[in-house]
C-alpha cells in the first residue's frame, strides 16, 4: 500500500502524537450509526497481532490487515476547501472524511 501524508497533516499529527503514550496511527473503518455511510478515521492505539504496519516519513501507520488488503493507495491531508480543520482520506475506493 501507497501512502502519502500531507505536510499541513504532518503537523497536525505531530501536535498530537507530541503528548501522547501512543506513537502508532490506526486508519480504521467507522460507522457512526446505521443512517450513515462508513468511513475511514484514525485514533492513536497499540499494534495489534492482526494489523500490518506501513512507516511513512517517520510515522508509523497501522492498519487491519483484512482492510489494508482492500486498500493500495491512501492519501492523508489536513483542512483544504473542503474539510477545513478536519483530516481526510482519500483512497482507491473513493473519497472519505472524518
Amino acid at each position: 500500500m501507497d501512502i502519502l501524508i500531507t505536510e499541513e497533516a504532518k503537523k497536525q499529527f505531530d501536535k498530537i502524537l507530541e503528548n501522547s503514550e501512543h506513537k502508532y496511527i490506526r486508519i480504521y473503518k467507522n460507522r457512526p450509526s446505521i443512517y450513515e455511510d462508513a468511513k475511514l478515521d484514525f485514533m492513536l492505539d497499540e499494534m495489534k497481532e492482526d494489523d500490518e504496519l506501513h512507516e511513512v516519513d517517520g510515522y508509523k501507520i497501522i492498519i487491519n490487515k483484512r482492510l489494508g488488503c482492500q486498500i493500495f493507495f491512501m492519501n492523508i491531508s489536513y483542512g483544504g476547501l473542503m474539510s477545513r480543520d478536519k483530516f481526510s482520506i482519500e483512497c482507491d475506493i473513493g473519497l472519505l472524511h472524518f
